[in-house]
Parts: structure tokens; C-alpha cells; sequence
């Protein structure tokens, strides 16, 4: 990996911007949100874009919306399909793609006008496969769902140059980064940050998103592997909502982590080992277990009805760290209280539970209220 703070990404002229970008937007019950999300996409600075919505049908306006929006700007494309989920929505829409470069935006957030333009400039400064956007967490409230466009910021608009820090990336440097959620380096398992050519997932292993939720695990993790290069950027270009009600993302510990989430890793540890990457299969094991303990400890705080089912069905996957418990637990990032807490675990949960039970009551408060008189 190669670092380069404060890298000045010369602009592109309109005249120049000859490569296509298409941009894939998938809308399902968004009225409130959709029309600013498209209306951030159609305001970027680079403006040879191809807009595809997949109105993966919504039964609120937002399919009307949608048209009422294409019929004011040509590069806009809707399609209206019957409800198959986000993963599929975006398939959707790839296989009419004919952009050179392809990108996601979700219907309920928005992107900085620069964002696309930036991404293509380093694109062309280092002649990659991808480039990687940095992002703000957004929380939901009057004043974010009516923010002017105008506030979204054009950093460097009246300069020749957008500055950034950024580091260039082998495909195992982006695999890495992915897994042990570097936090400069942010390249995460959303498909919503990244701009890359549409070559990679046509040729050869053609890439598709899976159906069911957690869809972006697998896919980008495949997506990593196939590239040569990558530029990640640390300017925050796109915007997302992190508490939307009636998101997915915004449900509590749902049982489809069981279902989806955890086959999903699984699945990805699957790419990892079948590239070779053997050390960092075991690195995003130990990540996995770190998430599933705290998994388990949120749901034992809850109101949960189904608390105990969902505890029981944790604690089962939770145990199957002792198939690899030696590797995973002696891995390059391993933190040794987190060991201590899956020792503890594994020898008597409601020992766990009291430790824990115990943190949440005193010790934590406690930490706290010294923090504060520091």
C-alpha cells in the first residue's frame, strides 16, 4: 500500500469527460427520500452519467416520482419491476448497463456533487480498477431530509484540483482493509461507495448480487479479488442514512442474521481461502466472532420476546469458533480481552452473562463518570 496525503486530483473538464458512468439507484417505498437522492446524482459536476432506477415495486408515490424525474433529464432511465429486493433491483438494472464505469447510489441517500468527478480523477491518475469514496453517517431528522443540494458542498469547485488523502491498493491491500475495517481507509461491504469498471463484472466469473439481504458481503468481496489496483480517497463524498424508519439497517437484531448474515460471511470466507488469503480468513473469523458476541450481549439487554431463542441460536454459532479456535485467536489484530471474553464464553455462558451483566451495571458507569471528571 502506498499512501499519499494531501494528493492534489487535477479536475476534468467537461469536454474530457468522454468516459460513461452509470449510475444504479434501486427505490422501494422512498417517497420522502428519492427525489433528493436523484437530485444530487443529476447536479454532479462530471456529467456524462447513464441514470438507471429500479422502482422494485413500490406501492407509494415513488415510482411516480421516479418518471416525473426522467421525463426532465434524458440520462435518467426508470424500470418498474415487482418486488425482488434490493440485490436483485440492482441486477436488474446491471444487465442494462452500457456505461464503461458503474456505481450504486441507495434511493434514501445522497452524494456531494464532486463525488463522481473526484472518483474519476483518480481513476485516471493512477490508471486503476476501482476507487473507493470515503462517507459521513447521516442521522435522519427534519433538517437532513430538507438540506439543500447548495449544502452538500463543492470542495475545490473554484480551484483546478480536488485535495485528498488518499493510498493506492493491490487487490489483497483492498481485501485487507475490508476485512479489518480500517478505519482511515474506509472500503466497507456497501456497493454505494465505489466506482469501478463495468469490465470487471461482465468478463470472465460474471458478478451479480445475490438475493436476500447482506447481498453487498459477498459481492464485494468478490469484487476486491478481481482487481489489480485501487485508489482509496478519504474526502467523505457520499452521504448515508444511518436511522431511517421502516430501513432495514434500522430493525434491531433481526432473525435474518442467522439466516443471511452469518451464511453470508461463511461465504465470504469461502473467497478468501479459494484466493489464497488463508491468514486473512482467519483475521475475518475472529472479526466475525467479535461482531456475534456483541450480537449476543445486545440481544440479552433487550425486550426481545424471542430473547432466549435468539441467545440459544447465537450461542450455537458462537461455539463453532472451537473448530479453529488456535488460528483464530492467535491472528496478526487479536485483542486478548477479546479472547478472555470467548474463553468465558465458551466455558459457561451464564458466567458470561453475569460478567457481562455486571460491565453494563458498574464497571462501564464507572468508566464514564472518571472520564468525565478528566
Amino acid at each position: 500500500m502506498q499512501e499519499y496525503p494531501s494528493y492534489k486530483l487535477n479536475r476534468i473538464a467537461e469536454a474530457d469527460q468522454t468516459d460513461l458512468i452509470t449510475v444504479i439507484v434501486a427505490c422501494y417505498n422512498i417517497e420522502t427520500y428519492i427525489r433528493r437522492c436523484v437530485d444530487s446524482i443529476t447536479v454532479q459536476t462530471y456529467k456524462n452519467l447513464e441514470i438507471l432506477i429500479t422502482d422494485d415495486g413500490s406501492t407509494d408515490s415513488s415510482g411516480a416520482i421516479c418518471d416525473e424525474l426522467a421525463s426532465k433529464d434524458p440520462r435518467i432511465k426508470v424500470f418498474h419491476t415487482d418486488n425482488h429486493g434490493l440485490g436483485l433491483a440492482r441486477d436488474y438494472a446491471m444487465d442494462r448497463a452500457s456505461g464503461t464505469y458503474i456505481t450504486f447510489v441507495d434511493g434514501d441517500d445522497y452524494i456531494e456533487s464532486r463525488m463522481y468527478e473526484e472518483m474519476m480523477a483518480a481513476m485516471k491518475a493512477f490508471d486503476t480498477d476501482i476507487v473507493v469514496a470515503g462517507y459521513e453517517d447521516v442521522y435522519e431528522s427534519k433538517d437532513t431530509k430538507e438540506k439543500s443540494l447548495s449544502l452538500t458542498g463543492t470542495k475545490g469547485s473554484d480551484e483546478d484540483y480536488y485535495l485528498s488523502d488518499l493510498a493506492l491498493m493491490n487487490s489483497e491491500n483492498l481485501l485487507r482493509a475490508l476485512v479489518e475495517e480500517n478505519e482511515k481507509y474506509v472500503v466497507q461491504n456497501c456497493a454505494w461507495n465505489k466506482l469501478y469498471k463495468r469490465s470487471l463484472v461482465e468478463e470472465g466469473d460474471k458478478l451479480r448480487f445475490p438475493e436476500g439481504h447482506y447481498e453487498d458481503i459477498v459481492y464485494t468481496t468478490r469484487l476486491l479479488n478481481k482487481v489489480k489496483s485501487g485508489v482509496v480517497i478519504c474526502d467523505k463524498l457520499y452521504n448515508y442514512i444511518i436511522d431511517r424508519s421502516g430501513s432495514i439497517m434500522n430493525q434491531g437484531v433481526k432473525w435474518d442474521i442467522l439466516t443471511q448474515q452469518i451464511p453470508a460471511y461463511k461465504a465470504r470466507n469461502k473467497v478468501l481461502v479459494d484466493a489464497g488469503y488463508t491468514e486473512l480468513a482467519y483475521i475475518h473469523q475472529y472479526m466475525v466472532y467479535k461482531k456475534l458476541l456483541l450480537l449476543y450481549t445486545q440481544v440479552r439487554r433487550s425486550k426481545d420476546p424471542e430473547k432466549k431463542a435468539k441467545m440459544d441460536a447465537l450461542a450455537e454459532v458462537i461455539r463453532g469458533v472451537k473448530n479453529n479456535y488456535a488460528k483464530v485467536y492467535s491472528c496478526r489484530i487479536a485483542d486478548p480481552h477479546q479472547e478472555l471474553r470467548m474463553k468465558l464464553f465458551l466455558k459457561n455462558t451464564m458466567l458470561y452473562n453475569s460478567f457481562m451483566a455486571v460491565n453494563d451495571t458498574f464497571i462501564i458507569p464507572v468508566k464514564v463518570w472518571v472520564s468525565n471528571k478528566l
